[in-house]
Formats: C-alpha cells, sequence, structure tokens
C-alpha cells in the first residue's frame, strides 16, 4: 500500500517536470516542446502513478487482514487494509449473501521456464448493499474452520 503512495508522489513529480521541461535537454532539442505536447505527456505519467494508487486503496478496501465472529450478537468483525493500518468494519453475519472460491494460479513457465507462476487461491464473499465482494486469501492461517466454511 505504501509504495502505492510513493508511486503516486514520484509519477506525480515527473509527470509536472515534463510538464515544465520537455524539450529543453541537448538530446530533446534544446527547445521547450508545444505546450499541447507537454501536457499531455506530462497528463499520462501522473496518471500512471494516480492509477496505480486509486487501485491500491480499492483493492485494501476489499482485502480481508483478519476475521473475528461474535456468535452471541451474530456479528463479523472484518479487519481491511488501509494505507496505514487497518480498519474494523463491523457487519450482521446476515448480510453476507455467499462467497466463490478462485483458483488463483497463473503460470507462465510453458511459455519460459525462467517465468513466474503463482499459485494464491482467494475466495470472494458478497455482502449485502456493497458493490464489489470481500477479498479472502485461502492460504492465510485460518483460525476459526467453521467461520471460514460458513463464508
Amino acid at each position: 500500500m505504501l509504495l502505492s503512495l510513493v508511486a503516486l508522489v514520484g509519477t506525480t513529480t515527473a509527470g509536472v517536470y515534463l510538464f515544465k521541461n520537455f524539450g529543453l535537454t541537448k538530446s530533446d532539442g534544446g527547445v521547450l516542446r508545444p505546450l499541447p505536447q507537454r501536457i499531455a505527456l506530462g497528463t499520462a505519467i501522473s496518471s500512471l502513478g494516480i492509477a496505480f494508487a486509486g487501485g491500491m486503496w480499492l483493492y485494501g478496501k476489499l482485502y480481508v487482514a483478519s476475521i473475528d465472529f461474535d456468535e452471541r450478537a451474530e456479528k463479523v468483525y472484518l479487519n481491511t487494509v488501509e494505507f496505514f493500518g487497518t480498519k474494523q468494519r463491523v457487519i450482521k453475519f446476515s448480510d453476507i449473501l455467499g462467497g466463490n472460491e478462485h483458483e488463483g494460479k497463473f503460470d507462465l513457465t510453458d511459455f519460459n521456464p525462467s517465468s513466474i507462476s503463482v499459485n494464491a487461491p482467494w475466495k470472494s464473499v458478497h455482502l449485502k448493499g456493497w458493490k464489489f465482494p470481500l477479498i479472502i486469501d485461502i492460504q492465510g492461517e485460518i483460525l476459526n474452520k467453521e467461520l471460514f466454511e460458513k463464508l
């Protein structure tokens, strides 16, 4: 999460620099490029950091870091990831609509043996009133197996 903030600052700084200076170096010709070109390049570079930070912000709001369950109150306590720490959300158990398990496999070693292979199974859990499902890492440590099965 913090890396995305660093990327946001870096790409924004680079975008502003390009907006102000694109074309002034000897290799670029030493003449400031036209304003539309500088705006386009500066905006394109800056938008990369904005998209990355925005995507991580949304992912963090949906990624469940820990789950706890109060059987008497029928409430689920979810801790989701924020840029700085976690945020606890309290949800009624009846608001859980169900979930789907996903294999989470991505293998490129068939094309290139030194390439990457990912095995990260996860579960999406849909909640009443939420547009996007929660993301639960199946490979994480599961302390309450019964609760996990209910999800």
